[in-house]
């Protein structure tokens, strides 16, 4: 598959080099480059510097057909505009968001967009602890 990443900090870099490995072409897109230092050296990894709002980027990024988009930039807004507008504009068949905000997670999730709340994996990990403990 074709997947194209947004943000390339911690989360974006390592599931990069994760999907690289098990087969996928990866286009991976940040405003600050330097944050590509993460990436392993790959031929199937292609890095995108710029802003995903400026057309010319977006094209760059988008000019052969996506099969997933994956948003995980810092900012919860950020995520949630890029995805809705991207998936619309480019018509990429599955999108994935990570966003912070257990309450905004699942009113997009009711908008039918797939999100990931790392808030809500903690806590439950955390009561299952408290309660194997317990």
């Amino acid at each position: 598959m074709h997947i194209v990443i947004l943000g390339s900090g911690r989360l974006g870099s390592r599931l990069a080099n994760a999907l690289v490995q098990k087969g996928h072409k990866i286009t991976i897109v940040d405003a600050e480059e330097t944050k590509f230092k993460n990436l392993e050296e790959h031929e199937s990894i292609q890095r995108v510097g710029g802003n995903i709002f400026n057309e010319e980027t977006a094209d760059l990024v988008f000019a052969e057909p996506v099969d997933v988009f994956i948003a995980v930039t810092g900012s919860d807004n950020i995520n949630l505009m890029v995805s809705q507008a991207m998936q619309k504009k480019y018509k990429i068949p599955k999108v994935l968001i990570r966003v912070f905000d257990p309450t905004l997670s699942s009113v997009y999730r009711d908008l039918g967009l797939e999100t990931v709340c790392p808030t809500n994996f903690a806590l439950q990990e955390m009561l299952k602890m408290l309660e194997k403990g317990v």
